[in-house]
């Protein structure tokens, strides 16, 4: 996961990565992160499935930057 942190949010990457061990909530969203990545690239379901789970995994990475700019 750590190098999909740094190609999806570099900016934020290197806080996320230190931030996430003493989080919760913020090590529940990476996992939530983890798996809309897999299913956003998983070709044995439909183009439509992937595209959502890309919508999710968008959102999430939005919702990573809020969290993080809240607490800084």
């Amino acid at each position: 996961m750590t190098l999909d942190l740094i190609e999806e949010i570099p900016e934020l990457s290197d806080v996320l990565l230190r931030r996430m061990e003493t989080d919760a909530l913020l090590g529940e969203v990476i996992e939530d992160l983890k798996k809309a990545s897999a299913f956003s690239k998983d070709a044995s379901i439909t183009a439509s499935e992937r595209a959502e789970w890309a919508h999710i995994k968008s959102e999430l990475i939005n919702e990573l930057r809020r969290m993080l700019k809240r607490n800084m």
